[in-house]
């Protein structure tokens, strides 16, 4: 079920949301020095919007300015006039987008994947596979008296992540303990928080003999025996656990299935739920959301082969975006937002073989073979819904006027323009 955050109390005022990470921070209020409790990445993109909007530029013709008119009509050529076409980006833009997106998807076949971690692993999935017990944040803020942070640092990936909901006192009688598993500790040493400091590559080994511990079976005395025994207490001790993990960067899906095997366990004893973490900064601001539109349109989150709601195909490992540009099976590659640091760089890495429709609101045309058309940004001119990171939808607000059109205004532009070619070419054939 899709959860709606509750509106700001009467008389406060909130007039900016951070579409930074998938956070999503709706506290943010305007004050003499700029956007006040935006961390620094949020701060930054502020900053960046504002300098963007002043920008010159509308869209550009393999870097040459253009109208916009004329943009859209190059895009719609290039779009029916590809062999093969990729749809990828979307993780920062609105619900709206993703779905206008998709329908122009739909339109020529073309495939999908916006090119995060999950549809890269050659397993697919976590929860398609194993499962996963998890709750909204503030369930993490509310209710867990013992909290294990398990090989992540929700500090490097989600800034304000902690600051809400994990430092605030929990309504439950017990204070909250704090562990930190990994090589990182997260917090500062005290008497509520403990670092039991393992190296990264001890994920999946911590993870085993953690279950071993739990199930009281027998196990080796070594360093990684010793805190997972640790923890094993901590867990026993515990009224409600959450477990705080990272879900990015892993090829194989091992270290994801993992945890969530180690919650499965925890949750047959007692209330406890894991909090997956994404990519955070270095992700989209509604990863999420572009999982769940995906997830209703194709029975799958990623890697979809064919954009087809009545039989599209999930190919994970085989038909994501970096997988299906390196083997050039694309000659056009439509990022809609920000493309992911791996696609950038297999895009980079195909030079003028590849034709690029990259429709954003950045102010820097591209080299090379690409059609740029700028959009509205989401800093400056909210509009629409996205997902927080555990599902919670999230109102921007409503469109404003703006001096360029939003995200999905343009994709529709564009889509309708596909359709005239495919008609007008339809027509000509007969």
């Amino acid at each position: 079920m899709i959860r709606t955050a509750p509106p700001a109390a009467a008389g406060t005022e909130r007039t900016r949301i951070c579409t930074a990470c998938p956070l999503l921070c709706d506290d943010l209020v305007d004050g003499p020095r700029g956007v006040e409790h935006a961390c620094e990445a949020g701060t930054a993109a502020f900053a960046a919007a504002r300098m963007s909007a002043t920008a010159g530029g509308e869209a550009w013709l393999n870097a040459d300015p253009a109208a916009r008119d004329q943009a859209v009509d190059a895009a719609a050529a290039a779009i029916v006039g590809g062999r093969r076409v990729l749809f990828t980006g979307l993780g920062d833009a609105t619900l709206e987008a993703i779905v206008a997106a998709c329908n122009l998807a739909e339109t020529i076949g073309a495939a999908v994947d916006s090119g995060g971690s999950e549809a890269a692993r050659v397993t697919g999935p976590t929860i398609a596979r194993v499962g996963e017990v998890t709750a909204d944040w503030e369930e993490l803020r509310d209710r867990a008296d013992l909290v294990l942070f398990w090989f992540c640092d929700p500090a490097r990936s989600h800034p304000r992540f902690l600051e809400r909901f994990v430092q605030p006192s929990p309504a439950v009688a017990k204070d909250r303990q704090t562990i930190a598993v990994g090589p990182d500790a997260v917090l500062p040493p005290g008497p509520r928080h403990r670092h039991l400091p393992l190296p990264a590559e001890a994920e999946v080994d911590a993870a085993r003999i953690l279950q071993a511990h739990m199930a009281a079976r027998p196990t080796t005395a070594t360093a990684i025996d010793a805190a997972c025994a640790s923890v094993a207490e901590a867990i026993a001790a515990a009224e409600c656990v959450g477990f705080v993990t990272r879900h990015d960067d892993d090829l194989l899906g091992l270290r994801s299935w993992s945890a969530a095997s180690v919650l499965r366990g925890i949750a047959h004893a007692r209330p406890a739920f894991q909090i997956p973490l994404g990519g955070g900064v270095r992700g989209g601001a509604n990863e999420k959301g572009v999982a769940a539109v995906s997830g209703w349109r194709y029975a799958a989150t990623a890697a979809i082969s064919r954009a087809d709601r009545g039989g599209a195909e999930f190919r994970p490992a085989e038909y994501d975006a970096r997988r299906m540009i390196e083997r050039g099976d694309v000659d056009c590659v439509v990022v809609v937002g920000r493309a992911s640091a791996v696609v950038d760089a297999a895009v980079a890495a195909q030079g003028d073989r590849l034709l690029i429709v990259r429709i954003t609101e950045a102010a820097e045309p591209v080299a090379g073979a690409a059609i740029q058309i700028r959009t509205a940004s989401q800093f400056m001119h909210p509009h629409g819904g996205m997902l927080r990171g555990d599902g919670r939808l999230i109102r921007l607000g409503r469109e404003a006027p703006a001096e360029r059109p939003s995200t999905e205004a343009v994709v529709r532009a564009i889509e309708e323009r596909v359709r005239l070619r495919l008609s007008a070419a339809a027509g000509g054939t007969r």
